[in-house]
């Protein structure tokens, strides 16, 4: 069975050694797909590290932007899939590891962290939307507000 690294795993920060390809690979340890666009190597190499979502024999997520995906077929380009809909640092480079500068793996990294942060405040804006709905509460509106 592939390695399972749920999304509140990656908000702790343990998926961490993915930032690596190699490790990424290892993930591909029950990748359905032996030939065609989406191979293990194609998938690691293209950002995306397997983590079985929900269950998903082909759930795939990014070490970079976290975007996760499944329901592959052996005709999926793994780049091209990566970039649709999405604004990663990671995949807009087309470039494997082996390819990049260490700049533009410092980069890479930093936009990594910069993701982190940003999905780690929209869940918890989801939870405390949560709790005040729970309580009865609502937000202030900005229209209720005006500058004198």
């Amino acid at each position: 069975m592939s390695q399972s690294i749920a999304m509140s795993d990656v908000l702790e920060g343990k998926d961490q050694h993915m930032i690596l390809e190699e490790n990424r690979l290892k993930s591909f340890k029950d990748w359905p797909f032996k030939d065609g666009l989406c191979t293990k190597e194609k998938m690691s190499s293209s950002g995306f590290y397997h983590c079985n979502l929900d269950g998903d024999v082909d759930g795939v997520r990014c070490f970079c932007c976290f975007k996760e995906l499944d329901g592959w077929d052996q005709t999926d380009d793994p780049w091209a899939e990566h970039k649709r809909n999405n604004n990663c640092f990671f995949a807009n480079l087309s470039k494997p590891e082996n390819k990049l500068t260490v700049k533009e793996f410092l980069k890479v990294i930093e936009e990594r962290e910069i993701n982190l942060v940003t999905k780690r405040m929209e869940i918890n804006m989801i939870s405390e939307k949560k709790l005040m709905d729970e309580l009865g509460l609502s937000l202030i509106h900005e229209d209720c507000c005006t500058k004198l």
